[in-house]
């Protein structure tokens, strides 16, 4: 049956982005103790953390433990020329710690756990196997293991990103927002003020819901959000999903648009003479109601 089609691998990917969130959570909160320790620059002088790499090898190593090594083909952005560097003996060592404790976490998640810790040349060769070139034919999962390294570093929004295209075509799409609340009313709120909060009175049961993951299959006409587990909950099927959709405004008068926070990534003062032309009005953060998003490059060719 075509609505059986896929339902494996979106089962087994949303899965595993429930996974990769929880170890974001974990390494995001070891920041502030270990410093810059876990994020290094790569060529281009982006950054890249240990959370980056960890997602990468944790993704890797499940999809290609439940389908095989040989039939997975994975795109994702991370290699491990940083890591297997002299000078960074310690940041492998977090890497490897890190991937480990996530993967000891797999029976939470409805997943299988290794049968004994994975070594380091294990785990580099979970994170060298995503060098997939992809193409127009087969099938290849895509994965953006930490997307906005800068908003993960400032203990801001990112997602990780993981997508499944079959002969050119994507086919399911699976996005966690590990910091994205579940309730909107929290959306004026930066999440760290929640987590402050929580500190001086415990949350109750109806509060804030920290971080969740959407996921849609090519043609079904649904999405679907589900909240991410925490403390000792284990993921059940399908964890409290509801139908997600976008915005039914149709009036650029009333939408409001978003654009990068990053000056680099966008020319701001252009989108806001385009936004002012047809009646937007301007945010830079991610807001619910939020329907049109822009983003001009800085320099424009004429």
């Amino acid at each position: 049956m075509e609505s059986d089609k896929y339902s494996k691998e979106m089962d087994i990917a949303v899965r595993v982005v429930h996974m990769a969130c929880s170890l974001c959570q974990m390494v995001q909160k070891g920041l502030v103790s270990t410093g810059s320790d876990q994020v290094k620059s790569k060529d281009d002088d982006s950054p890249v953390t240990v959370a980056d790499w960890s997602v990468q090898a944790t993704v890797s190593w499940i999809l290609s433990e439940i389908f095989g090594s040989q039939n997975v083909s994975i795109v994702a952005e991370e290699d491990v020329k940083t890591l297997s560097k002299a000078d960074s003996a310690d940041l492998l060592a977090a890497v490897v710690n890190t991937v480990n404790k996530c993967l000891a976490d797999a029976p939470k998640y409805g997943l299988q756990r290794p049968d004994k810790v994975l070594g380091t040349l294990q785990i580099l060769e979970a994170i060298s196997r995503c060098n997939s070139t992809g193409g127009p034919t087969g099938r290849h999962w895509i994965l953006d293991p930490v997307d906005g390294t800068l908003g993960f570093v400032r203990k801001d929004q990112y997602a990780i990103a993981l997508a499944l295209m079959e002969d050119g075509q994507v086919v399911l799409g699976i996005l966690g927002c590990p910091n994205y609340p579940m309730k909107k009313e929290w959306l004026n709120f930066h999440h760290e003020h929640y987590q402050n909060m929580s500190q001086l009175s415990p949350p109750s049961l109806d509060s804030w819901e920290e971080g969740c993951v959407m996921y849609a299959r090519r043609g079904s006409g649904e999405a679907w959000m589900q909240p991410l587990v925490h403390g000792d909950k284990k993921l059940e099927w399908p964890n409290s999903a509801r139908r997600i959709h976008v915005s039914s405004i149709d009036d650029p008068s009333l939408a409001t648009f978003c654009e990068s926070v990053e000056k680099a990534n966008s020319n701001h003062s252009f989108t806001a003479g385009v936004a002012h032309s047809v009646g937007l009005r301007s945010v830079v953060c991610v807001r619910h109601n939020q329907v049109v998003y822009m983003q001009f490059p800085c320099q424009l060719e004429v």
